[in-house]
């Protein structure tokens, strides 16, 4: 907590000085609630995460975990077809008993901070989608069908493909889904060898399979989905090449950012002020979450957004929500105090490479550090 003798050396600095110590405090906090999830995920009683968010991050996790043992399993059973195993192509052929999801539990590989943040956004997505109208998996956005009507073919395609990438992001029951294919490559490469790890020591602790076999058998496995993946396929993927054709053709102007956001097509909102900021989407998407709503202002500041649109967007976000009038009408008033230079210079760490900030915050520059 910032104390009485820190704020008044705050109101003695330059804005521009202000702003840039706000926009650290920013990039702390958006690292920061990441580590604080992992920590909170296993726990019934943390503090960081809702019950909401714990139940749907879990329920996310068990999916993910199930589809990749799934897809392992088969091909373990294919390898082995040939070979004298009965009991174990019975139990691999069994989808009653899941093997990976107990075992990873005991471990940190499920608090890995990349994967957290990736369940973390499906969630807080889906959330901010819903307050925002976008209720439904198969709702095409006025905006979506403008596109298709341009006569742009290439648009037209990516169009197509960033709605179907959108209509994964809801299970059978409407709530938030998050498909293998979905996940940044990162975290998918490590989830795969986690729970073929998960399965090598089931196979040799309980079918007595030589550690060499299961090792050759599983990273066989793995290697076979890695090349499968498409990383370009996922719903950010998709929707970062659709707002490069539209910056391309000089379409992302202020009222589409605004159609975006209002119709709930939070992937293409965030892609399209990336693009315009030149910073990756997910340091845009940290700016949208930040807890004290300045740094989505910041960032349209930064990028000339016009002070009637800008108004417009922060207040939608801030309503969804659920932030106050006299909290929303202060990030509008920051909105017109802030000039172009200083939210240029604000935003200049996000626009560095990603890992660059994460080690800025380990260091301990990321703001003030408690």
């Amino acid at each position: 907590m910032i104390g009485l003798e820190d704020e008044r050396q705050e109101m003695g600095r330059p804005a521009s000085a202000r702003w840039l110590t706000d926009a650290a405090r920013a990039l702390d906090s958006a690292e920061s609630r990441v580590g604080r999830a992992a920590g909170d995920l296993f726990r019934s009683d943390g503090p960081d995460l809702s019950d909401q968010h714990r139940a749907q991050i879990a329920q996310l996790m068990r999916a993910l975990i199930g589809a990749i043992e799934d897809d392992l399993r088969i091909r373990l059973i294919d390898s082995l077809a040939d070979e004298p195993h009965p009991e174990l192509l019975a139990a691999l052929g069994s989808a009653t008993m899941p093997i990976a999801q107990p075992l990873l539990e005991r471990t940190r590989l499920l608090r890995e901070a990349d994967l957290v943040a990736a369940m973390l956004r499906r969630v807080d997505e889906h959330r901010l989608a819903l307050m925002l109208g976008r209720d439904s998996p198969y709702h095409v956005a006025d905006l979506a069908q403008r596109l298709l009507d341009l006569g742009d073919a290439a648009i037209a395609e990516a169009t197509m493909a960033l709605l179907v990438a959108e209509s994964r992001r809801y299970d059978p029951f409407g709530d938030p889904a998050l498909a293998r294919t979905d996940l940044p490559p990162g975290p998918h490469r490590k989830l795969l060898w986690a729970v073929a790890a998960a399965l090598r020591h089931y196979l040799i602790r309980h079918h007595g399979l030589p550690d060499s076999q299961a090792d050759l058998l599983l990273a066989a496995a793995v290697r076979a989905l890695l090349a499968e993946h498409d990383d370009a396929d996922t719903l950010e993927g998709r929707a970062d090449a659709l707002a490069a054709l539209l910056d391309a053709a000089g379409l992302i102007d202020d009222a589409l950012l605004v159609d975006a956001l209002e119709e709930g097509w939070l992937a293409l909102f965030t892609a399209a002020v990336a693009r315009r900021a030149g910073i990756d989407s997910a340091g845009v998407w940290s700016m949208i979450t930040d807890p004290s709503g300045m740094m989505l202002g910041t960032v349209l500041r930064a990028i000339d957004c016009g002070r009637e649109a800008a108004v417009t967007m922060l207040w939608r976000i801030g309503s969804a929500e659920d932030a106050d009038e006299e909290a929303i009408v202060a990030r509008a008033d920051a909105f017109d105090a802030l000039g172009r230079r200083e939210a240029a210079e604000a935003v200049l760490i996000w626009r560095l490479d990603p890992n660059y900030r994460r080690a800025v915050i380990e260091i301990g520059e990321g703001g003030r550090r408690r």
